[in-house]
């Protein structure tokens, strides 16, 4: 009897546990349903309407060429550049922070880098016309050293994504080079291998995951920066996808922008899917490493 009161004490905590669990995720759920799954469903039925009813595809055969073709592969390519110096200078930061070993300036570095991370939109693009731009402070103290260089450009664009996207590096790799064993070091010097030897055959290979993952969260949240490329560049001669889907939806482009510029997001939330899902599967391949 006591047995069958306990079981069904159990079972009641249980059920009001579920009910709770329940209750505390259901705003969660409403928001995902509303802000994600109805806008990716409603671009998916609007990229496929053709003109006169109707489905086709002709709105993503047209992304292959013109200027939505030339947007995209800018977007590529200012994406893959960026990213891939942002990766470099990052992981050579956090390598230089791990080696310091110091609690302040970890945590100096943790907060500088979370801001800086999240840091970007018009106030961004401004402070660096402020002092890139063509009357910009840096500029007129160097006036007279011909460089060739204008911020209103992919070179000037390449210049501000690194604002954000090295700090995103940092933040990301810190902890894994934090992680790197020091028996594993040990190990290596009493063997008679050098700093080289440690770092090629162990090192790289071990954070090269978190490196790679790194680097593709990099591409990722550069491909989809608006706000700070529409002050800089507007939609002037070169076009970024996400600049040309507002050009599209503003009603600047041909007949059917709009179901263009719902093919060309829909694109843009597919790379940011993969791109989430192949940076938690590289994070969790390289945590298994550090965490043996």
């Amino acid at each position: 009897m006591a047995a069958s009161t306990s079981v069904e004490h159990r079972q009641r905590r249980m059920s009001s546990a579920s009910t709770t669990a329940v209750a505390t995720l259901l705003p969660l759920g409403l928001v995902m349903v509303f802000f994600f799954v109805v806008p990716l469903l409603g671009m998916a039925v609007t990229s496929v309407q053709a003109p006169g009813g109707g489905v086709s595809l002709e709105h993503y055969e047209s992304l292959a060429s013109g200027r939505r073709w030339l947007a995209l592969r800018n977007s590529i390519f200012i994406s893959t550049v960026s990213s891939l110096l942002a990766a470099v200078v990052g992981t050579i930061i956090a390598w230089g922070i791990s080696h310091i070993n110091s609690r302040i300036l970890n945590a100096v570095t943790g907060v500088l880098s979370s801001v800086l991370a999240n840091s970007g939109g018009a106030a961004l693009a401004f402070s660096f016309i402020v002092l890139f731009g063509n009357a910009g402070y840096l500029i007129s103290f160097i006036t007279g050293m011909d460089s060739g260089f204008t911020l209103y450009s992919s070179k000037g664009l390449v210049l501000m994504y690194q604002y954000f996207l090295i700090p995103t590096m940092v933040l990301l790799l810190l902890p894994s080079m934090q992680a790197l064993r020091t028996e594993w070091k040990e190990a290596n010097t009493s063997l008679g291998g050098s700093q080289f030897v440690f770092w090629r055959k162990i090192g790289i290979p071990i954070l090269s995951p978190a490196i790679i993952g790194g680097f593709v969260l990099l591409f990722g949240s550069a491909f989809a920066t608006h706000a700070s490329a529409a002050v800089l560049l507007g939609s002037g001669a070169f076009p970024l996808i996400t600049l040309q889907i507002a050009n599209e939806l503003g009603g600047t482009a041909a007949v059917g922008g709009q179901n263009a510029a719902m093919a060309m997001g829909l694109v843009t939330a597919v790379v940011a899917t993969v791109v989430l899902i192949v940076f938690n599967l590289l994070q969790g391949r390289s945590q298994k490493w550090l965490q043996r």
